[in-house]
């Protein structure tokens, strides 16, 4: 930590047209052989401007020890700032309570948060509110982005992934409805103010956290500071946020293409000044209208269309049983019948009915009172389908690269079960994975049908993770 407050102290006083530490300034080097160096001095000339700097400017070092001559209060300051900055980083959900607690004091609060609480049962029936609300929970979990999948497959095989999920999605529940709360008391109060209902200053997107709730904060004490800490908060977030994009794409990427991984380094600043480059659009002065058609077509839609393929992938091409068999070896825990339920029927037909809707309701983009021109919704759309169609397009040469189907029939049929080398990568547990198993489901499309039966079934459903010997005959593997 003490090196975070030098190096805060250096980046304050770099921002200058000549380092101070290229020169030996009379202020802190008074009374020492302080010398510039250059191509033509040598170490023996003197005391480098640097070092001199470091010890009596930085430092302003004491003869010993024994003499520590008080507390440097400009190192102190330094240091106080980077415990802030750790503590904020860590602790985003006290800036949300200090936020929360500021606004419910605040008049007219009460009807932010009943606005906020209080649904209105008929727009329930809407279906537009559904999407939103999956929007919502993609963004907000990372599902069908691949940052869970990815995270994930950095656990140990025997972590307790289950337990994980649960604490995830409970505390990103939690976060979510004290946000809302923290938002809609202060535009509670700010429409209170202003004599209007709730309903007339809320902004959808951007415009709720730059624009009106940053007006809605000059209306606390002190606005100067709640400022601050709202927009380090989102600042942290978004921080969090594109971590994970980030690290999506260099480990699924250097998963793939090995070679990556042994120049992680180079890799990673190239990707990053790529999404760089990738972002100035952005910031040009129609830039929002691009971000615009980017967060619209190439967000929530898109989203909802991998969901419901890793719903039917998993859940019906993989199969359920299948998926609980695996659960069952790596935590030894049975899925409920809750889970299939969810997982196999509920989960893609609702997803599905959100997908379609959007289809059949789409509406050209607007920006306010701003229609997007046509070729606009056209990029938009052609976006879209990039992503979409990645599905289909991985699905077709998965079936085209089964060489020994000898017809479609029999590679769609080999595309759909797992291969060879599906399974735990460690090869003891990937050992006792086919052995277990062995006799309870087809893992590779080889097991004859009585291997399907209930009994059976009923049978392997039983198991635990202790090791298959001699004395569990039972679960002996009959692998071709």
């Amino acid at each position: 930590m003490l090196v975070m407050s030098y190096t805060l102290y250096f980046i304050g006083h770099s921002f200058t047209s000549e380092l101070p530490w290229q020169r030996c300034d009379p202020e802190w080097a008074n009374g020492t052989n302080c010398t510039v160096r250059s191509k033509n001095s040598t170490f023996a000339d003197g005391v480098s401007s640097s070092q001199v700097f470091w010890e009596r400017k930085v430092l302003d070092i004491s003869p010993g020890i024994d003499q520590l001559n008080g507390i440097k209060w400009d190192l102190a300051l330094c240091l106080a700032i980077s415990w802030i900055i750790v503590i904020l980083c860590l602790l985003k959900d006290v800036i949300l309570i200090s936020l929360l607690i500021a606004g419910i004091t605040q008049e007219g609060a009460w009807d932010g948060i009943k606005f906020f609480i209080v649904p209105q049962w008929d727009k329930l029936l809407e279906i537009k509110v559904w999407q939103a609300a999956a929007g919502q929970m993609f963004f907000s979990l990372s599902v069908a982005m691949g940052g869970l999948i990815m995270f994930s497959s950095y656990n140990d095989f025997r972590h307790n992934i289950f337990q994980d999920a649960m604490i995830v999605s409970v505390l990103d529940t939690i976060t979510s409805i004290i946000s809302g709360l923290v938002i809609f008391s202060v535009l509670g109060a700010m429409a209170h103010d202003l004599d209007v209902n709730v309903a007339d200053v809320v902004k959808s997107g951007p415009g709720l956290a730059f624009v009106t709730y940053p007006e809605a904060l000059t209306r606390l004490p002190f606005p100067q500071v709640w400022s601050v800490l709202f927009f380090f908060m989102l600042f942290t977030l978004g921080l969090d946020s594109e971590f994970a994009l980030m690290e999506n794409v260099l480990t699924s990427l250097s998963d793939e293409i090995p070679f990556l991984r042994k120049h992680k380094l180079k890799f990673c600043i190239i990707t990053g000044f790529v999404c760089f480059l990738l972002g100035l659009p952005c910031v040009t002065r129609g830039g929002q209208y691009v971000f615009d058609v980017v967060d619209n077509y190439g967000g929530s839609l898109p989203l909802v269309f991998i969901a419901v393929s890793e719903c039917v992938a998993l859940m019906w091409i993989y199969g359920f049983d299948r998926f609980a068999f695996d659960i069952n070896f790596m935590l030894g825990k049975q899925l409920g019948i809750y889970w299939k339920i969810t997982w196999k029927y509920t989960s893609p037909i609702i997803l599905s009915l959100i997908f379609v809707y959007s289809l059949i309701n789409f509406e050209p983009l607007k920006y306010g009172e701003y229609d997007y021109p046509d070729w606009a919704d056209a990029a938009g759309i052609c976006l879209t389908l990039i992503i979409v169609l990645q599905v289909p397009i991985w699905a077709i040469y998965a079936i085209y690269k089964q060489n020994k189907g000898q017809n479609l029939k029999e590679r769609l049929e080999l595309s759909c079960i797992d291969s060879d080398n599906w399974g735990p990568k460690d090869k003891v547990l990937r050992n006792e994975w086919r052995t277990k198993y062995a006799n309870c489901l087809s893992f590779r499309g080889h097991d004859s049908s009585p291997h399907k039966e209930p009994a059976v079934l009923m049978k392997c459903q039983t198991i635990d993770k202790t090791t298959i010997s001699a004395d569990n005959p039972a679960f002996i593997p009959d692998i071709p």
